[in-house]
């Protein structure tokens, strides 16, 4: 079996990683759900049965004060033993939800997929193909126009933002993820906030400096049940961006 070998420049460790092994460990979030989680859990395992060799989906009822809990309990009933659903007593944030991920994943890649249903599942099939054949795989949104025109605009700026600081043209910077579980845990970042997967996403391709891009696209009507655009969401993607141009400007980016 072939490994593809990236170096931290942090601790200047070698990591081998294993090409060919598509072994990914899944977080579907969920903050009040109740009517899509459900659907997502369903479409997730399917997408993982069809791609993958080996996998985990950890749900994490985000806090919830309706069913939420009880409906994804309900649609992991004859897979238990690749899904666990974890319930917050309080809303803890997405970032939350990652970092607790992270530190539980077993497997050396790592997915967030959001518990709204927001993704159509053929691309979470392409997503998930692409597991073990690069360390960071980048997915990007075809039919932005199902956004919102605000988070449409916003996602922009944030893509542009994230040009600017690494230096690399990627299509999307809000979309969904394949992570490297080894890499990204070294990176050490600490946010529960909205902008963790800006941060660690810039974070990485400054360190890696090699990723695949690969099209996602959006069901209809994907902001539907989404409580994300809060004004304390838009400080925080500020902030977190902010933070980013200053380490790229002393150099630690």
């Amino acid at each position: 079996m072939s490994n593809f070998i990236f170096k931290s420049r942090k601790k200047m460790e070698l990591f081998h990683y294993p090409l060919q092994q598509k072994n990914l460990s899944i977080i579907i979030p969920a903050f009040n759900e109740e009517n899509r989680i459900a659907l997502t859990i369903k479409e997730v395992y399917e997408a993982a049965c069809h791609s993958l060799d080996n996998f985990e989906i950890i749900v994490i009822d985000d806090g919830s004060s309706d069913a939420t809990f009880l409906q994804a309990k309900s649609a992991i009933i004859g897979f238990e033993s690749v899904a666990q659903i974890v319930r917050h007593k309080i809303n803890c944030g997405v970032g939350a939800a990652f970092q607790f991920g992270l530190e539980n994943a077993r497997f050396p890649q790592l997915c967030l997929i959001p518990g709204d249903n927001a993704f159509h599942v053929s691309g979470i099939k392409l997503l998930f193909s692409k597991c073990g054949t690069s360390p960071l795989i980048i997915s990007y949104r075809q039919n932005m126009e199902a956004r919102t025109a605000l988070r449409h605009f916003l996602s922009r700026m944030a893509t542009f933002a994230l040009r600017m600081m690494t230096g690399f043209k990627i299509k999307d910077a809000h979309s969904l993820y394949l992570f490297p579980v080894a890499e990204t845990r070294l990176l050490n970042v600490k946010t529960s906030g909205y902008g963790y997967h800006i941060e660690i996403l810039s974070r990485l391709l400054s360190r890696l400096k090699i990723f695949e891009e690969v099209p996602v696209t959006l069901n209809p009507k994907p902001d539907a049940s989404s409580g994300v655009m809060k004004f304390k969401t838009l400080i925080i993607l500020g902030a977190t961006i902010s933070k980013l141009f200053g380490l790229r400007l002393i150099g630690i980016l």
